[in-house]
Formats: C-alpha cells, structure tokens, sequence
C-alpha cells in the first residue's frame, strides 16, 4: 500500500501524508554462518509482513525467488531465533515462506520501537538487513536493542526516505490489533487465493483462537477496509469492533 496510490478526499483533494521515515542497515557475520554452510550464491528475502502473536512469538512471512526453497527452510531453521519455518506457496520461482519466530529476534527488537522489518540479504560479506522507523527514531537504541539479540551486529548505512500511507494508517487506526492480525495472517498464509492454501480452522488454530473468533474478526476487519476504500464518510461509523 505504498506509493501514491492514496483515495482522493472530499472534494477531489488528495491528501497528502508524506512522512519521513528513518531505513537502517545492520549487518552481521554470525547471521551469515547457516547461510555459508548450505549456498554458494546469494540471497535476498524481502519480509513482507510481521505478526506478533499472543504469546510473544511471532510469524514471519517472506518472500524469495530461488529454484530451490528447500535449502532455504533448512538454512532458516539454523537459526536460534527460529521455531519453526514452512513453504506457503510457489508461483514460477517465486515462494513465499511463514517463519515461527521466538520472542527475542531482530524483529521482535525493531517493533519495540514501532519499526519493520524490510528485507536481508546475503552475500560474502555477510546479512544485511535492513529497518524502517520514525524519522526521529533513537538510533543508538535500536542498534543496542539489536545486539543483544546479535551481539556482532553493526549499523553499516541510514538514511531518509519520504513514504506516502495515507490510506493504510487510516485503516490501521480504525482496526483492533486482533483483526489486524487475523487480517496479515489470512493474506499471508494464503487463505484468499484459489484454492485456499489454508482454511479458517487452520489459520484460527495457529493463532490459537476458536474458528467463530476467526471468521468474527476478519469480517470486521473486511467492512472497516471497504468503508474506508469505498465509503461516502471521511470518518468511520457504524462499524462493530
């Protein structure tokens, strides 16, 4: 949802939400040892999505494009952080992988101070990973906050950029975090695409929630997303949460 993409106001206005972010680039040489051992090439994962669960633990979702995922659920598997890792789905080259991540991680660490996580990438130098925050993001913070999880993590780069989303924080402000994380995990894990990769019971039971509970949040996350997307109001109303 990024991009300047964003709904059009009253009156044919656009509103304008450019925000300055802060993008930070770690790097780190034990990240890169489970890589080392299994590829002889490189290797990029862009993180589309983080979800945090209930009991603090997390799901990951990636997606890479290589011939072989395989290789790359074993080499993920390595890690101390990881419990547990899966092929989503495949399309051509192109796969998509949910990550069980344990409380302390790299990400955990990030969203401690409202960041995401973009991508990492690997090559002869190591991971790189790179994280976006609030412009005025305490840097030493989240550098320190990384290497206690990875103690020879460094910041190798950081810069400014201008992001436009409008449209997503509205609807973030307006969902409960429990519809939006049933929300990440359905798109995520599949559960929209034909056929579905995964059933509610499945997608309710990971999340440790009853199947009613599941449907109950996605179809209130549904209608605040189309009464944002296509309702006459600027405001939300009516809308059961």
């Amino acid at each position: 949802m990024r991009g300047d993409g964003a709904p059009e106001g009253e009156g044919g206005k656009r509103p304008s939400a450019a925000t300055p972010r802060r993008q930070l680039v770690f790097r780190s040489q034990s990240l890169a040892e489970p890589f080392r051992d299994i590829w002889d090439e490189n290797v990029t994962i862009a993180v589309e999505s983080v979800v945090q669960l209930d009991d603090g633990t997390h799901l990951q979702y990636w997606t890479v494009r290589h011939r072989e995922p395989q290789r790359l659920i074993e080499t993920v598997e390595q890690f101390p952080t990881t419990l547990d890792a899966e092929l989503v789905s495949t399309v051509d080259d192109t796969h998509r992988f949910e990550v069980h991540g344990a409380r302390e991680s790299l990400f955990t660490a990030f969203e401690a101070f409202d960041g995401v996580t973009l991508s990492a990438a690997y090559d002869a130098d190591g991971v790189d990973v790179v994280g976006e925050f609030a412009g005025d993001v305490d840097t030493d913070a989240v550098v320190e906050a990384g290497q206690a999880v990875y103690p020879d993590l460094e910041l190798v780069d950081s810069y400014t950029v201008e992001t436009l989303d409008t449209f997503r924080h509205l609807v973030r402000d307006r969902l409960t975090q429990r519809q939006l994380t049933v929300l990440h995990v359905a798109y995520f894990s599949g559960y929209y695409e034909r056929p579905r990769r995964r059933s509610g019971a499945e997608l309710a039971d990971r999340l440790g929630i009853s199947k009613q509970a599941f449907h109950d949040h996605l179809r209130k996350a549904h209608a605040t997303v189309f009464e944002a997307l296509i309702g006459n109001e600027t405001e939300l109303h009516g809308v059961d949460k």
